[in-house]
């Protein structure tokens, strides 16, 4: 336990330090795929549970919705982003046991076709493809009866029409509930990596000596947008058939400037949700919204965010545990 603490306080302090807006790759990381998350306002970090808890944090993974008897957990969800670029993520998770959760998790980005463009043809060479996606392995486990840690690792990928890389991460989120009005509190940091390298070489037109030579460039290094999430949670009102919680989290990546998310919810007999948030300290982001369903096993979520310049966005999940 000690030494976890002390890790979580060196990977905290090289977030700080490294912080420099607009600076890393893989961007397709910092669009959240959760739709409950999203649509309390990116508030999540110490609600999150089942297979879903990867998005979001790690620890949360060892808990399913409602329902300590299933063994296995799925979800799957959808978002249409500005220039019908469209992100979807699987993730399946299984109970082991007094061993822990495990469970599959994978992101994927359908960017569709772009438009080429060369010096001497600047309006259109044919078409090219870029791909990105990421594929994890999380493991979870009760410490105790109250806390529970997550780690998950995962390969990133992205693809600009044969230039790539792939490059390892990892994830690591801690989950603490209490007694006092089902308090909980969670902490994850995601994305942690080395810098990433494209793969081949490239004209620099901006360095004449190199292109008067005919000699091309590397590409230079750069960091995951590694993010710092930490978050509390509580019920504000709790009767027989209703409640309502409420969860405050601070983000902080590497890429941007620092995130306050703000949310509600208001559960009815365990079955039926409504949700609202808000998120500060966004460029675009702010105000969303959101539906939800459980009943036999199955979860239906929807989260509605406001996105200034582009409209808003719809985020659609699915889940079923067993």
């Amino acid at each position: 336990m000690k030494k976890l603490i002390f890790i979580t306080i060196i990977l905290i302090n090289n977030l700080w330090a490294s912080s420099s807006i607009g600076s890393a790759t893989a961007q397709f990381l910092e669009v959240n795929l959760h739709a409950q998350n999203m649509a309390m306002g990116n508030a999540l970090t110490s609600l999150t549970s089942g297979a879903s808890a990867a998005l979001v944090n790690p620890a949360g993974v060892v808990d399913f919705y409602g329902n300590d008897m299933s063994k296995f957990d799925t979800y799957f969800s959808y978002v249409n982003w500005p220039a019908d670029i469209n992100f979807g993520s699987l993730n399946l998770a299984y109970k082991l046991g007094y061993i822990g959760t495990i469970s599959i998790n994978t992101t994927y980005v359908n960017y569709g076709d772009e438009l080429r463009t060369t010096p001497d043809n600047p309006m259109g060479d044919g078409t090219f493809n870029i791909s990105s996606n990421s594929l994890g392995l999380t493991y979870g486990r009760y410490l105790t009866d109250k806390f529970s840690f997550g780690l998950t690792v995962k390969m990133i990928n992205e693809d600009y029409d044969g230039t790539n890389y792939s490059q390892f991460a990892y994830d690591i989120g801690t989950l603490y509930r209490t007694e006092f009005r089902n308090m909980n509190i969670g902490m994850s940091i995601l994305h942690f990596s080395k810098e990433a390298q494209f793969s081949g070489k490239f004209k620099d037109y901006s360095d004449k000596i190199k292109l008067a030579e005919g000699k091309d460039s590397n590409y230079e290094n750069w960091p995951l947008p590694m993010t710092f999430r930490t978050g509390i949670s509580m019920d504000a009102i709790s009767a027989a058939t209703y409640s309502v919680r409420v969860a405050f989290d601070m983000i902080h990546t590497n890429n941007s400037s620092e995130k306050y998310g703000f949310g509600t919810e208001f559960k009815y007999l365990n079955k039926f949700f409504i949700r609202g948030g808000y998120q500060f300290g966004s460029d675009i982001e702010g105000l969303s919204a959101g539906l939800g369903t459980r009943m036999m096993g199955i979860s239906i979520d929807y989260a509605f965010t406001t996105m200034e310049y582009f409209g808003g966005r719809h985020r659609f999940a699915i889940g079923y545990s067993f």
